[in-house]
């Protein structure tokens, strides 16, 4: 089975998704201020923030993005073992 195919597709839809997901953010808490990139707070506060908000949790937005690619390759080997002219396995 051909990899390419799933992942670049896998990739396309992910990213329109985190793009939507950023909009959502940005009507949610308004548009992204500076990096806060001081000692004081973690680089990736400010990430966390900017993923938490469409839904309330960040891990929502990798959860989304796996399932995409989980999706596309399942697909992809779907498609693959229903060819016509393949004898069953």
């Amino acid at each position: 089975m051909r990899m390419r195919a799933p992942l670049v597709t896998g990739t396309i839809v992910s990213l329109a998704a985190t793009s939507a997901w950023a909009w959502m953010s940005a009507l949610t808490i308004g548009p992204a201020g500076p990096l806060d990139l001081t000692w004081r707070r973690p680089p990736a506060a400010s990430y966390v923030t900017l993923a938490a908000a469409p839904t309330g949790n960040g891990w929502e937005l990798g959860a989304v993005v796996a399932l995409i690619f989980a999706v596309c390759i399942f697909v992809a080997g779907w498609r693959h073992a229903r060819r016509p002219g393949r004898e069953p396995s």
